[in-house]
């Protein structure tokens, strides 16, 4: 075991490096910034698209089965799957 006290120049390198660091960071974090916006914002609409498509074709299944007694999904798929 070393009984040495640590030397100012090792402690300033680890200080350069977190400060360094910490620069990439910001840069990349400007440099990220708009790219994520718009992927979140792609994703976002694929969602919200998504989602209104689900909830169209359950209306109109619902619909169908009480008003006219169609069954949309065996229409679709053949044959009613969940037996």
């Amino acid at each position: 075991m070393s009984t040495k006290s640590p030397s100012s120049k090792n402690i300033l390198w680890i200080i350069a490096k977190v400060l360094i660091f910490m620069l990439c960071l910001y840069l990349a974090y400007l440099v990220l910034k708009p790219l994520l916006g718009i992927i979140l914002s792609i994703g976002f609409w694929i969602i919200k698209v998504a989602v209104v498509v689900f909830i169209s074709l359950l209306v109109l299944h619902l619909l169908l089965r009480i008003i006219f007694k169609i069954d949309l999904l065996e229409i679709i798929f053949g044959v009613r799957w969940p037996k």
